[in-house]
């Protein structure tokens, strides 16, 4: 089986809409197996604020997907529930129910949220902005799971139709450090930018960023996440808790970076390998 990772598309924000529509046209057209073989996971930020046109035309693009065959799931990003200034309660209301059959498919809608990919593999969905919402909260856009989520997740992994399957985890918000990983050097430009987001950095990891990680220590295949569009293998790090593959998506549209291309990934989910593809914006 395999799946398709794309996060961050921004769809409301300059023509990621058009972008989008683009890669998702790429898919459809090369699909790495048959489409009853392959999901699309959608890591959050599909779109860029949450209004009712950017959640239809968000909407539009993931509905041709599983016109085609995919199945597509989705988490929810701090983009989704508001904007860059913030999230809000409301707005989190309306993403879950317009979304509802790509994060729960019919499930209790709460998360953390399984579902089951055949007799191997299980997805596990969360929502990093769940105790976040509000202004003060998420003013860093850090992402917050909360204790509840984290004992609920503990819970949901000792299942035993959970225990029988290889775990693939989503989540929007990255739970580790970049660090000089992402720092320009002088030649590069744009210091004093990278220089704001240097010295905010410790405000953007997720905020229980270690508990998570020592919740699914070894008992986790893949993490997948996005958030800050860098678009990181970050496997080294999560190897040291014995989680053997870890991918940050970036922007799938190529969203406030200096790359010229588009780009997402597929991941063979029995063997773990990898293949990066793209596309010139």
């Amino acid at each position: 089986m395999k799946l398709l990772h794309l996060s961050d598309t921004h769809v409301g924000q300059g023509d990621n809409l058009a972008r989008f529509e683009r890669l998702a046209a790429d898919i459809i057209a090369n699909p790495p197996d048959l489409p009853e073989r392959c999901c699309v996971l959608h890591t959050g930020d599909l779109i860029d604020s949450a209004s009712a046109a950017n959640r239809q035309a968000g909407r539009a693009v993931l509905d041709r997907f599983r016109e085609h065959g995919f199945r597509v799931f989705l988490c929810p990003g701090n983009h989704d529930y508001g904007n860059a200034m913030g999230i809000a309660s409301t707005a989190a209301r309306d993403f879950r129910e317009f979304f509802g059959d790509c994060i729960f498919a019919g499930q209790a809608p709460e998360f953390p949220v399984a579902h089951l990919l055949g007799e191997r593999h299980a997805l596990v969905l969360l929502d990093s902005n769940q105790a976040e919402i509000g202004f003060w909260k998420g003013l860093f856009a850090e992402g917050h799971l909360g204790r509840e989520q984290l004992q609920e997740l503990n819970a949901l992994l000792d299942q035993p139709e959970i225990l029988a399957r290889q775990v693939i985890l989503g989540v929007h918000h990255h739970p580790f450090s970049y660090a000089y990983k992402v720092t320009p050097d002088v030649g590069d430009g744009h210091l004093l930018h990278h220089l704001f987001v240097g010295l905010t950095r410790a405000f953007r990891r997720l905020k229980d960023a270690y508990s998570l990680c020592e919740t699914i220590r070894a008992r986790v295949r893949i993490l997948l996440f996005g958030h800050r569009h860098f678009g990181l293998n970050c496997s080294s790090d999560s190897q040291c808790y014995d989680i053997p593959l870890a991918l940050d998506a970036g922007s799938s549209t190529c969203t406030d970076n200096n790359s010229d291309r588009m780009r997402y990934r597929i991941i063979d989910l029995d063997t773990l390998t990898t293949e990066t593809r793209s596309l010139r914006v």
